[in-house]
């Protein structure tokens, strides 16, 4: 079982919200509709102005409300909002890898400074996240099994995948591909086609599900309140 600081997951769907603020409001809504952990995702943050002492504050807010976040530094290549360096982006991760509500941290397979990051969070002892994004599309079968394979090589906890849906046979194909591998994994096919699998990716073995208040940080997002409410339903 592996748990992100006292979350346990895969016993039950675990919603996750992402933030780009330090909004009590927010922290306040997620604890009422049942968001079990918390995404930072710093690069948003920094670059809505905020200084690094602002983001330490944001975590200790959101340790204050008794949360657990998972650390998402996005670059710009995998279209996120860091305009820096990878050897800035790696002391950004070592500045606040430690911070105790600090449970995961999610870099990308694509990234050069991904076994640096990995021995920090050994060495941490927090989780590994390891993660692809494709914004255009769906690869074949034998494609996104190997982007799979290669991220357990790369030594992650949990493998993240996150495709572009272009059709319902896109949706259809991540889900079998899923369904076949047993490893600690989340998954989701971005995009309106997509939305689905959102909710119905826990049978398919994905561990959490990402959702926002106010903007969406990725397209597809379900606003947490509808998503807290399909929950509900279904599982």
């Amino acid at each position: 079982m592996i748990r992100i600081g006292t979350v346990e997951l895969g016993r039950k769907p675990v919603i996750i919200l992402s933030l780009d603020s330090g909004e009590e409001e927010k922290l306040d809504y997620a604890r009422r509709l049942g968001a079990k952990l918390i995404e930072v995702r710093g690069d948003l943050i920094l670059a809505k102005g905020f200084t690094l002492s602002g983001l330490k504050e944001i975590l200790d807010l959101i340790g204050d409300y008794g949360f657990y976040s998972v650390l998402t530094l996005r670059p710009e290549w995998e279209r996120g909002k860091l305009n820096c360096t990878e050897k800035e982006r790696l002391q950004l991760f070592e500045k606040f890898i430690n911070h105790p509500a600090v449970g995961a941290v999610d870099v990308e397979l694509r990234a050069s400074i991904l076994p640096k990051v990995r021995e920090i969070v050994r060495k941490e002892r927090k989780v590994l996240i390891v993660s692809y994004h494709d914004f255009e599309g769906t690869p074949p079968e034998n494609e996104i099994k190997g982007l799979f394979e290669r991220a357990i090589e790369s030594g992650a906890d949990i493998v993240k995948l996150a495709f572009y849906g272009n059709s319902l046979g896109d949706v259809s194909r991540v889900c079998c591909v899923m369904n076949t591998i047993n490893y600690p994994k989340i998954f989701m096919v971005m995009g309106a086609l997509g939305k689905m699998t959102r909710v119905v990716g826990f049978h398919f073995g994905s561990l959490m599900t990402y959702t926002f208040v106010g903007k969406p940080v990725a397209p597809g997002q379900i606003p947490l309140e509808e998503l807290s409410e399909l929950l509900s339903r279904f599982y």
